[in-house]
């Protein structure tokens, strides 16, 4: 009986659609499209490399933790530049946010000029939230620093940082 008409039903029409060379393109395309957004973004691509590479750092991390956790306690008091010191020396310059408002927040030229410079050598691989924590502390810092140099070199980056 199906074959006697000459018209197409409606879900003949659609099925014919759906298996259409267009169709399979475009579905081809969406897919495509998909996975690339993702992998677009260079930050998203930046910090989910960051925290693979936390993942697989394991007993230095720990070591890390502790000594973050001796900064954080630290700060304020008398042993913080002693302790940041150290803190540099084993693991580098920290790379979390807290820490490097810890380290501008302190009165020590030498600190704030290394996380100073460490911002500015690694502005794209922070968040869109923790560049904004951090460009704001540099620019009350701009204001609140008595030192002429770290002053200098604070406007010098501020300036340099696409903002």
């Amino acid at each position: 009986m199906a074959e006697d008409r000459k018209k197409l039903s409606w879900r003949e029409i659609d099925k014919l659609k759906d298996q259409s060379g267009l169709a399979k393109i475009r579905r081809k395309r969406e897919k495509k499209e998909g996975l690339e957004d993702h992998f677009l973004d260079e930050n998203k691509k930046k910090s989910y490399l960051k925290e693979l590479e936390k993942l697989f750092q394991g007993k230095i991390s720990k070591e890390k933790e502790e000594a973050l956790k001796k900064l954080y306690q630290s700060a304020g008091k008398k042993d913080f530049k002693k302790l940041a010191l150290e803190f540099i020396e084993r693991f580098g310059i920290p790379d979390n946010v807290p820490a490097l408002l810890l380290f501008l927040d302190s009165k020590e030229k030498e600190l704030v000029l290394k996380a100073i410079e460490f911002i500015k050598d690694n502005f794209s691989l922070f968040s869109k939230d923790d560049l904004q924590a951090l460009i704001a502390k540099l620019k009350t810092l701009r204001y609140t620093i008595t030192d002429p140099v770290v002053s200098f070199r604070l406007e010098k980056v501020l300036k340099e940082l696409p903002l």
